[in-house]
């Protein structure tokens, strides 16, 4: 097995994040690995600055936006990574992590309408901040954003969608943008490919990029050659 305490698992929304670190915990227990999984939904998540202002679920980023400036949120989540990994590091559990480091925190970052090198320093101090844990990158390619959006509204209906449309909508970089309704989204949600491509070829990780047209079986194959399962 490959020599990693720490699994982190990225995508855009809607990419099969969730399903992908679920069923990576599994097959790592199947090898006799002490694995973890942490939700990106977990209650009192370690890594999200804000707690409850985080934005996702249904809590738009308002009131984070409101009270964090971009450099005190940098503190808060590196502060944070550096806790997470000093408890990783006295355990012996492999962390499987999902929508992190990017989808909820440098995201995060980017709403706030950050500059890209600031935003690219961040994300390295957290890739230094790691190194102990040996972390490896799973990423789910989905190269048409809009499509993604548009399936995953569909399949998780208005419950999803509408919030999820408050949460991108309500932010500075919408607002700079003139970013509203479901076609701002759409339009913000490839604005966030592009970012997040930006972010994968910046990265330092060693990465495993699931290519969208690969079936579930032949992406799960691909995970076990990777991380030696």
């Amino acid at each position: 097995m490959r020599d990693t305490k720490l699994v982190l698992v990225e995508g855009l929304p809607g990419s099969g994040k969730t399903t992908t670190a679920r069923w990576l915990v599994g097959a790592l227990a199947e090898r006799g690995a002490r694995a973890q999984l942490l939700r990106e939904d977990e209650p009192d998540h370690p890594l999200t600055v804000g707690g409850p202002l985080h934005p996702g679920g249904a809590t738009t980023g308002a009131a984070l936006f409101a009270r964090y400036t971009v450099e005190g949120y940098v503190d808060e989540s590196l502060a944070r990574w550096a806790s997470f990994v000093g408890a990783a590091g006295a355990g012996g559990a492999v962390r499987v992590v999902e929508a992190l480091p990017w989808q909820n925190a440098a995201r995060v970052l980017f709403q706030m309408d950050a500059p890209m090198d600031r935003i690219l320093r961040y994300a390295a101090a957290v890739e230094d901040l790691v190194a102990p844990l040996r972390p490896v990158l799973v990423y789910l390619e989905r190269r048409d954003a809009a499509a993604t959006f548009r399936s995953t509204a569909a399949e998780r209906g208005a419950a999803w969608t509408a919030p999820t449309v408050a949460i991108i909508t309500d932010s500075p970089n919408a607002r700079r943008h003139g970013l509203r309704g479901v076609r701002g989204a759409l339009r913000w949600i490839a604005m966030y490919k592009e970012f997040l491509d930006a972010m994968r070829a910046a990265s330092r990780l060693p990465t495993l990029v699931l290519d969208d047209g690969a079936s579930w079986d032949a992406s799960y194959a691909a995970i076990r050659v990777f991380l030696g399962v």
